[in-house]
């Protein structure tokens, strides 16, 4: 049975682009990505790496894209034969999609935690707090979420952990956050729009303090607001610009889910470190490792392979987002307040 030596995701320190290239290259070309190919049918043409990229989009969208428009918990398991639930596993493992629990810094500026369904919620808050207590400092933690209506799954989730999640995503991360970290009180609010008659326009921040870190439940207005809710890059920038004014400098721990790690890492190094100019690290907790029977979730081969799929999209946008920028550098977003939302200015409650 195979075993693969681990293959770096790419690393960020706001320090230019081009490590990122290789960091790409590294990660396309390694051999846990030729084997997975080879198990297959295929085989990377090896003319580049934006050609590599383009052929394992396509290769992955005929062979590994098992969503097939539907949402992740939709998508029901695929059946593969026992080599190759061994072998996509281990490769995957092997690529940066297994949990990565511990932050290579001691201190952040910025812990961001992924939302999701009410049990990542809960969950992926408690492991920023435990981090948080284990030592690592950090001056701000935010949740994201957005003005998704909670479903049935969520629902149950919420009424197994015993915690007022309230109708929206954003709801449910303000609730988990205030539970991780034992925050008591009312927040500061600041917000706009309707988010049940037009939710692609509605915006809220909820500032708190747990002692003498501020921590943040946000959802953002969606940058196509008459196609659809904000989506996660939406409400990144958003964050970013118009909450905290990430500027170079700053560090930003993201915590998510295995095996999401890949893919998240890597669109958070094209959305905020390459435009601010910071440092992204990324780190996930393993739903399989839960304590709560109800909220683990084992991992399938197939399910492997989807996030595969995500995590080389995600590094084909930052390859080529790289690329750009050491063809004509980008400067930095500003943090000037006249560049922010035109909203009151988000201060420490007191």
């Amino acid at each position: 049975m195979p075993e693969f030596a681990p293959v770096r995701l790419p690393h960020y320190d706001g320090q230019g682009p081009h490590s990122l290239l290789a960091d790409v290259a590294a990660w396309t070309g390694s051999e846990p990505m030729h084997r997975l190919l080879a198990l297959f049918g295929g085989r990377l043409p090896g003319t580049g790496t934006a050609e590599d990229l383009a052929y394992l989009e396509a290769f992955s969208a005929a062979h590994w894209d098992f969503r097939a428009g539907r949402e992740r918990h939709e998508t029901a398991p695929q059946p593969l034969a026992p080599e190759h639930e061994h072998t996509a596993t281990q490769a995957a493992l092997a690529l940066g999609l297994g949990a990565d629990a511990r932050p290579r810094l001691a201190h952040y500026t910025h812990v961001l935690v992924l939302g999701g369904l009410v049990a990542s919620c809960l969950f992926r808050t408690r492991f920023a707090a435990e981090l948080l207590a284990s030592g690592i400092g950090a001056d701000n933690v935010t949740g994201v979420g957005g003005f998704r209506p909670l479903g049935a799954t969520d629902l149950e989730s919420a009424v197994l952990s015993g915690i007022d999640c309230g109708g929206f995503e954003v709801d449910a991360i303000e609730a988990s956050l205030k539970h991780a970290f034992n925050i008591g009180g009312d927040p500061l609010i600041d917000e706009g729009g309707d988010p049940l008659l037009d939710p692609g326009r509605a915006w809220k921040v909820a500032t708190y303090m747990a002692g003498p870190v501020v921590v943040r439940a946000v959802a953002a207005p969606s940058s196509q607001p008459d196609r659809r809710r904000a989506d996660t890059v939406d409400t990144c920038r958003f964050w970013a610009d118009r909450v905290v004014e990430l500027a170079p400098g700053d560090s930003v721990l993201v915590v998510t889910s295995a095996p999401y790690t890949a893919f998240q890492h890597c669109d958070a190094i094209t959305h905020m470190g390459l435009p601010y100019g910071c440092t992204v690290d990324t780190v996930g907790v393993d739903p399989a490792t839960l304590p709560e029977p109800h909220f683990r979730k084992s991992h399938t081969a197939s399910g492997y392979l989807q996030e595969v799929r995500s995590a080389i999209r995600s590094m084909s946008r930052l390859y080529h987002s790289a690329h750009a920028a050491v063809q004509a550098p980008i400067r930095h977003v500003e943090s000037a307040a006249g560049r922010r939302l035109k909203l009151r200015r988000i201060e420490r409650p007191h």
